[in-house]
């Protein structure tokens, strides 16, 4: 679904409106004036046409709904470009994250890679699997054959914190 599509759906929810906008007023939405700057750093921009700048003015107009059901929110690579270069210190990433957790919350359709990462995370503590290395003389190394320590994994104290931070999902 594109951003254009998003503007030709249904009406402004007014409750659902103003909860989101009690929410995202500590985000300083309001204080965006589209002046762009948060896009000219995006390295999301070219994917199913995320542009923070964009996301700020349908959010504003209500259009969150739409946002929270569509893959646009998803394309954020969390860079915090947008955040840094915004002259009013408003915070598109926050925004974005904001709508995320909305459609987690509404058990809204999520990525099924993000899904994979949290689960890998809970499991070993690690951001990404461990992968073997190939040398060049293409012989294949891994932690045991290089004799480095065995990771402990994720423990129990991690997870708590981990799942608190998410918010309980």
């Amino acid at each position: 679904m594109s951003l254009s599509d998003l503007t030709k759906m249904s009406e402004v929810n007014k409750e659902l409106y103003m909860k989101v906008l009690r929410k995202l007023a500590e985000e300083k939405l309001f204080g965006c004036f589209q002046c762009s700057r948060c896009t000219g750093g995006c390295t999301a921009f070219k994917l199913l046409e995320l542009t923070p700048n964009t996301v700020m003015k349908l959010t504003k107009l209500g259009f969150i709904n739409e946002l929270v059901d569509s893959e646009i929110i998803w394309t954020c690579a969390s860079c915090l470009q947008c955040t840094e270069r915004c002259p009013q210190r408003a915070s598109p990433y926050h925004v974005i994250i904001d709508l995320r957790n909305l459609a987690v919350e509404r058990q809204t359709k999520v990525p099924e890679g993000y899904l994979r990462a949290v689960s890998h995370i809970l499991e070993t503590g690690l951001m990404q699997p461990m992968e073997k290395v190939t040398a060049k003389n293409m012989e294949i190394f891994d932690r045991d054959t290089l004799n480095l320590p065995k990771i402990a994994g994720a423990g129990e104290k991690f997870k708590a914190i981990f799942l608190e931070t998410l918010g309980g999902i």
